[in-house]
This record gives structure tokens, C-alpha cells and sequence, in this order.
């Protein structure tokens, strides 16, 4: 029988599910409550055992949805602050994981601004879980995470675009150490990417990366490596990943790692109030946005639409270890492009703003 816990779940899951029947086609629909279920019925049952303390652990993410490279080499879960000491009956963790199956659900939400009439307005909604395995050992272990984004789309007219464009995938990414120096960061997402209201083969999309980050002293670590996005012909497939990750105090950050430099600061703005399990971020960022999408045209037929733009971010975040994490950012959104398969001209939207905010748990 399951306990109070499970059964909240399980009734969560059928809420939701509902919800999503209502709001999309059926195909989205399957897919999003077979991914709630299984994650509430595989948080109940499974454990993973204990890993070795952060020095010693895995290198960590490198790329986040879906393989459009988004963050940098990192401990896995970490968030700045040492977790209270154990009792010695209890597993070591490195700083937000979590001994299970279940390690982090994640929420974001982005909206940029449509600007005049040749801008391009987008409300992008995404959903991420993460789960985490002993691949062979809890020192390698095996990453995987579902997610489901949902792009609304709001003009130009002349660009020929569906209202909105949807993403479901499953990510599959194995960290290891092989050596006290070097970390090896490794994935595979399959995943589709489309507006639904076509068949296209294109639709589907394999992505990956392949990374490593050296350890050069106790404050500096070289990262390299590149990432596949599988965009249509005509685009650029490989993606360079590489920089230098340099921390000379807890707490300053130099992420300036290729393609999303980042320089963190932690404030102490209510001093004394929190300790290093809850801790505040101020950061400036860099980021390379980079996708595809298999879309009906307006004349019937079927075609594949890539939208591409660079951000510079400013931002604020809110690390709360074993609990709710929270961020919110603005930035300045140029060099946007939207490119097609077929011999449809390149469109260039005007640069906008944006605004995300996000959650994780």
C-alpha cells in the first residue's frame, strides 16, 4: 500500500495528467503523464547509494536543454555551500544531491519581449526532472532527465511561423572521474521537436556532448570539449565547448567557459540571517540560444525552422540546499536569426528583452 507521501503523488499525477489531456494533443499528453508517473512511482522504490564527497566526485553538467550548450562543468547538485555534517550512520552527499533516485525537479520561464512589427515574441515554458543512478559505480553515475518545453510564438507575420512549438526529451548523461586531475562528461538526448500538426521525420532530433574538465590547482580547471545539435543542413552541427572555470574565493566564480561565460558573486545582503545553506548569488552572464523545430507551413507543407540569438543576462539567485531554489534574470537579446530548411529566406527579428524566472527543488 503506498504511504501518505506516495499517495499525494500519485493523486498529483492524475491532476496534472488531466490538465495536460485538456491543454495539448494526445501524443503530448501520453508523454507527459507517463513521465510524472514514473517519476512519482520511481522515487518511492529506488535508492541510490552513498558517492564520495565533492573534491572527490564527478565533473559534473555541461549542457543543459537540450544540448544547446547552457551551463558549465560543475559539481552535480552543487550550490555553493557545505551540507551539515552527517551523522555517521548516514551517507556522505555532495551539496544538493540527494541519496535517491530522484535528484532535482526544475521549472523555468521565459518571455521576451515581441518589439515592432519584424520582432518576434516568445513565452517559453519548460518543465525538467532529474534522476540519477550507480553507472557501474555512484562515483560514475548515470544522469537522466526527462523534460517538455512549450515555445508560444508571437509574430512576425512574414516569418511563416505555427503559434507555438513544443520539445519533449530524454536525456541520458554519464559522469565519471577517470583520473584525480580529469573528469569525463558524456550524453545522448533523443528528443522531438515540433509544432504537432505535422508527420516529419525532421521532427526528431539527436543531440549529445562529449566533455572533460581538467584540474589544474584548487582554484583553477580547464573544460573542453563540443556539442552535437543535429540542426537542419546548412547549419552548424558542431558547437566548441571550452574555458577556464576559476574560483579564487567561495565566494566569487569565474565561469568563463564557452558558450555561457559566467561571473557569480554572493552577496550578503541579509547578513546573519542564513547560513551556507541558503545563499545569494548575483551574476552576469552569456548565453548562445540554439534550436530547431519540424513546422507546417502556411501553404500546407512541411519545412524545418532553426531560431538562434545571443543574451547577456544579469541575474539573482536564491541556493537553497534540500529545498526550494529560486532565480529571476533580465537581459538584452541580439543577433536573433531565423533560418529554415527549405529555400525560404533567412528572417532576422530586431533585438528585444527578456525576462526568465525559475524554480528548483
Amino acid at each position: 500500500m503506498m504511504n501518505d507521501e506516495c499517495r499525494q503523488m500519485f493523486w498529483s499525477v492524475i491532476h496534472h495528467s488531466s490538465f495536460i489531456i485538456h491543454r495539448f494533443p494526445p501524443r503530448l499528453a501520453v508523454f507527459s503523464a507517463v513521465w510524472l508517473a514514473a517519476g512519482c512511482l520511481s522515487a518511492q522504490v529506488m535508492r541510490l547509494p552513498a558517492v564520495t564527497p565533492p573534491e572527490q566526485g564527478p565533473p559534473g553538467q555541461l549542457v543543459s536543454h537540450p544540448d544547446s550548450p547552457a551551463e558549465i562543468l560543475q559539481a552535480p547538485g552543487e550550490t555553493g555551500a557545505a551540507p551539515e555534517a552527517p551523522a555517521p550512520s548516514e551517507p556522505q552527499l555532495p551539496p544538493g544531491v540527494r541519496n535517491g533516485f530522484f535528484q532535482k525537479v526544475l521549472f523555468d520561464y521565459t518571455w521576451l519581449a515581441p518589439g515592432g512589427a519584424d520582432g518576434l515574441g516568445v513565452n517559453d515554458i519548460e518543465l525538467q526532472g532529474v534522476f540519477a543512478l550507480p553507472c557501474p559505480t555512484p562515483d560514475s553515475p548515470l544522469v537522466i532527465t526527462p523534460g517538455f518545453g512549450v515555445q508560444y510564438l508571437q509574430g512576425p507575420q512574414n516569418a511563416d511561423l505555427p503559434p507555438q512549438l513544443c520539445d519533449g526529451y530524454l536525456q541520458f548523461r554519464w559522469l565519471s572521474q577517470v583520473t584525480p586531475r580529469l573528469g569525463l562528461d558524456l550524453a545522448i538526448t533523443p528528443g522531438i521537436f515540433s509544432d504537432f500538426q505535422q508527420s516529419s521525420s525532421k521532427a526528431f532530433r539527436l543531440t549529445g556532448h562529449a566533455a572533460g574538465a581538467w584540474t589544474w590547482s584548487e582554484t583553477a580547471k580547464f573544460a573542453f570539449g563540443a556539442a552535437y545539435q543535429d540542426m537542419p543542413s546548412g547549419s552548424n552541427n558542431i558547437i566548441p565547448v571550452g574555458g577556464l572555470i576559476w574560483t579564487p574565493r567561495e565566494d566569487l566564480k569565474f565561469d568563463l567557459v564557452f558558450p555561457h561565460p559566467k561571473i557569480s558573486r554572493r552577496i550578503y545582503c541579509w547578513s546573519g540571517q542564513y547560513g551556507d545553506g541558503v545563499q545569494d548569488w548575483f551574476y552576469v552572464a552569456g548565453e548562445f540560444a540554439n534550436d530547431a523545430w519540424a513546422i507546417r507551413r502556411a501553404d500546407g507543407s512541411d519545412d524545418q525552422a532553426a531560431l538562434s540569438d545571443y543574451r547577456l543576462i544579469l541575474g539573482l539567485e536564491r541556493k537553497v540546499i534540500g529545498g526550494l531554489s529560486s532565480r529571476v534574470e533580465a537581459g538584452y537579446v541580439f543577433g536573433r536569426r531565423i533560418r529554415y530548411t527549405s529555400d525560404t529566406p533567412d528572417f532576422y527579428p530586431a533585438d528585444t528583452v527578456m525576462l526568465r524566472g525559475g524554480l528548483s527543488y
